[in-house]
Formats: C-alpha cells, structure tokens, sequence
C-alpha cells in the first residue's frame, strides 16, 4: 500500500495548502470586516457627540464644550475622547500635541481615521472637524483600542485549526479508502499476477472490474501471459523435437562408430570360435578318450563362450539407444572400457593404446555420453596415428581460474586427454572442425559428425573442448568436465 499512502500524501499536501491560505484569507477578512465596524461605529459615535459639543460650544462656550466631552461617558471600556486645536502645536492645560491626521482635516475633509501607536498600546483614532465659533479650528478626537483584534484571533484560530484538522482527516480517510478501492488492490492484484507469470504460471487470468488504464495493463498481461505460455509450449515442443534429433544423430554417430569397430572386432571373436570350433571337433571325432579330457574340453568352450558373450555385450551396450542419466561414475575405468572397446581396431591399424594414470576419478556425468565422446577421440587419434605410433590417454583433475568462454564456472575441472602423434591438423581447418559434416578424413572414411558430437555432449555436461595441434607431430584433444569434489588437482592449470 506505499502507492496509496504516497497518493494520500500527495492530496493531502494541496488540500492542506488550500485549508492553510483559506482560514488565512477567512481571518484576513474577519479582521479587515471588523476594522470596518470599528470605524463605522467610531464615526457614527463622533457625529452624534459633536453635535452636542457644537450647540454647548455656540451657546456657553469653549470651556463648556471642552467640559462636555471631558465629561461624556465612554460608551464602551477604554473609548476616550477630548478636543483638539488645529492652530497650536499644543492646545489648553492637559490638552496634548496636535495629531498630524487632525491637522489634515478641512472643510472638505471633516473626518479623518487612523491607527496610531500611543505608548504600549495601538489604537484607533478618529478626528471630527468641530462647526464651532471663534478663529481656532477644533477637532473631536475619539480613540479606542484595538486589542479586540487579537482577542478575535485568539478565539477564532483555534477554532479554525480545528475545523481544518477536521477536514484534512475526512480528506485523509476520503482518499485511503478511494485509493485502496481504486489503486492498491488492483496494484496488489497486478503484481500478484506478475509473481506468477514470473514463475511460469501463466494461468488464472486477472481481470479488474473497473474502466481505467489499469483495467488495459491487466489485459495487456492476461494477453503477455497467454503468448508466454504459447511461446513457451512451442519452445517446449522444439526443444524436445531438438534433443530428439540431437540423441538421433548421437544414436546415428554410435552405430557408425559400431560398424567401424566390426571388422576389428570380428578378429576377436575369430580366435574363440575357432577354439570352439576344435574343442568341439576333438569331443566328436572321440579324440578325447575319457571324461577328464572331454570336461577339459567343455571347460574351455565355456571360457571362451563367455569371452565371446563379454565382447558382444560390450559391442552391443555401446550401440544401444539409452536416454540420459547422470550418475556417478569412474572417468578412469570409463577410459579403460573405451580402450578395451577400440583394442581390436587399434592393432588392426598397428597402433598402441596407452592410459594413465590408473586411478579413481569420480564425477556425476551421463556415463555413456562421455564415452561416446571418448570413443569419437580416440578413434580420431588412431585414424590420425603412423603405424607403431602411440595413442594416450590421460585423466587428471585441474583448477581452471579463468575459463575460455563466460559461461563457464572457474573451479575444479576434470580432463580427459587423448593425444596422438600423426599428421596434425592444418591451421585453416582449426576454426571448422567441430562443425558438423566437416572432416579432413578421405571420402568414405568419416562422416564430420564425431567432434561436432563431442563438443555437444561437454556443452551439456557445462564442459568445453580444447585442441592442441602442431602439423606434422600430432594433436591433443582436452576434454573439461565439471569436476565438483573430485580428487586433488594432479596438473594444475593456471590459466
């Protein structure tokens, strides 16, 4: 509710403004309204007293007159009176100075009034021009205080503060309720609406009763909504249609890989089965006279029936299509398994495979996606090898400070390296080769995919891939994995 009370706040502030300047103006004029009545009553007071002066003035004379008025009653406390000459600077015995308004006043200008100080005390003056016989002018002079004027503020301000705090407490309650009603729960009810949308629920449209620019924002985010959640149904439907396609083309790159390894692997079965094959043959043909010969014989059979059963489950675990599921897993039993799996093509090619060091590395990955990119490197590197040359292998853990791309976590990272010592990669070819479909192998040797997959399986994993390679002494894939509490760096790499 901080609109609301800002909005109360900002009426407030003009609406006191106005309360302020209308009581000032309010008393302002009461006090003008009463100055006026003061006058009216002083000269109406004069008029009536000098007529009586007038006539005792013509009739017993001055001293009379001046007796007269020395004498008349004030009609109200504090009201004096006395007569004053307009010839003398200072009239008879007790009469004091001339007053500069009286010495104004003339035929033309029989009345003057005025507010003059006399000691402490501020009063109202009024001079009356006297119709009197004699050569000397004479004026009545009637003066009262004006200290009503303050007693009146005394009274009235309060009252007025009052009545003002009254109506600004009224406007107060006024606004709160009409902002609420108006302004806060629609805002409540809008920003409800956007923690929701937020967290990616689109449903319950809002809707607001009222006509007003807060009615269309709240259909304007019924209709956001409505298009996030279409967007985000279609971004849902492409990104499963784009991991389907992407497992395809992995389950398409496995099976590739799997038909590269049969002719090395056919090698492999060859020798059991033709064990079998004799074993089998001395037990018919009664070579094996008695039963311990004829066991031995079954014994053997069986041995390489499972060595056989090994090589197939292996072959056949590699080709099939699984979904992916980190788990905790070995790298370096993993890179072990790849070798055991890429052995035969790798003798039948005259190269050696080589992995260390031997020890346990574990780290939460999908175990047969790291392998399918270990396989694509390493069957990269024995393409890439001279006969006799040497394959390697290598897992460490690194602490990575500054990684290649800002989407990528510095800590703890775990590598797989394969490195071979071929022919190398051609300087124009280094920023091509993990496109897809592009490779430097003969036509009918590859199909461009391998390195494209690898790179897309360490994206997933938050990983990278990084290459090393000099023409004509080899090359060195790096694979960086997120290592999390994996053992201590072996190889620290200070980037």
């Amino acid at each position: 509710m901080r609109l609301v009370r800002r909005l109360t706040l900002y009426l407030l502030i003009p609406i006191g403004l106005v309360f302020a300047l209308d009581s000032y103006l309010t008393l302002r004029s009461d006090l003008k309204l009463l100055d006026v009545d003061m006058r009216r009553d002083d000269a109406t007071l004069a008029r009536e007293l000098a007529i009586a002066v007038e006539e005792t003035w013509r009739d017993a004379g001055e001293q009379a007159a001046v007796a007269l008025v020395s004498r008349f009653p004030a009609v109200e406390t504090g009201i004096e009176t006395r007569i004053v000459y307009l010839d003398d600077v200072a009239g008879p015995a007790g009469v004091p100075t001339v007053p500069e308004a009286a010495a104004r006043l003339s035929p033309d200008v029989p009345t003057v009034q005025l507010r003059a100080q006399r000691g402490a005390e501020l009063r109202l003056f009024t001079y009356l021009r006297l119709d009197a016989q004699g050569s000397r002018g004479a004026a009545l002079e009637i003066s009262e205080p004006v200290s009503h004027e303050r007693d009146h503020l005394v009274a009235r301000v309060p009252k007025k503060l009052v009545s003002a705090a009254a109506m600004l407490l009224l406007c107060a309650g006024v606004a709160w309720t009409v902002g609420v009603r108006v302004v806060g729960r629609p805002v409540d009810m809008l920003i409800a609406k956007a923690r929701r949308i937020g967290r990616g629920d689109f449903s319950t449209p809002l809707s607001l009763r009222s006509r007003d620019e807060l009615s269309s924002l709240a259909r304007e985010m019924n209709a956001m909504a409505e298009m996030l959640e279409a967007s985000r149904r279609q971004l849902e439907d492409e990104s499963a249609a784009r991991i389907a396609a992407v497992e395809q083309l992995r389950h398409a790159d496995r099976l590739t890989t799997v038909g590269r390894l049969a002719s090395g692997l056919a090698h492999e079965l060859g020798t059991p089965l033709n064990v079998v094959a004799g074993r089998a043959q001395m037990i018919t043909s009664g070579e094996c006279a008695d039963r311990e010969e004829i066991a031995r014989a079954a014994r053997v059979i069986g041995d390489q029936a499972d060595r056989m059963t090994r090589i197939v489950r292996q072959l056949l675990g590699f080709a099939r299509h699984r979904s992916g599921e980190r788990t905790e897993a070995d790298l370096s039993k993993l890179a072990r398994e790849t070798l055991t799996l890429l052995e035969p093509l790798a003798r039948k090619r005259s190269v050696r495979l080589a992995c260390a060091p031997n020890r346990e590395l574990v780290v939460r990955v999908d175990a047969a996606q790291i392998q399918q990119a270990l396989t694509n490197l390493v069957m990269n590197a024995i393409h890439a090898s001279r006969p006799d040359g040497v394959v390697e292998i290598r897992v460490a853990v690194r602490e990575v400070a500054t990684p290649p791309n800002p989407g990528h976590e510095s800590g703890r990272y775990a590598v797989l390296e394969v490195e071979d010592h071929g022919e190398g990669i051609p300087n124009d070819a280094l920023p091509a080769i993990f496109d897809p479909f592009f490779t430097t192998k003969p036509v009918g040797e590859g199909t461009g995919l391998g390195l494209a997959v690898v790179h897309g399986i360490l994206e997933e994993h938050r990983g990278w891939i990084e290459v090393r390679t000099e023409p004509g002494c080899g090359s060195c894939f790096s694979a960086f994995i997120p290592a999390g509490g994996a053992d201590e760096p072996s190889n620290p790499d200070r980037r």
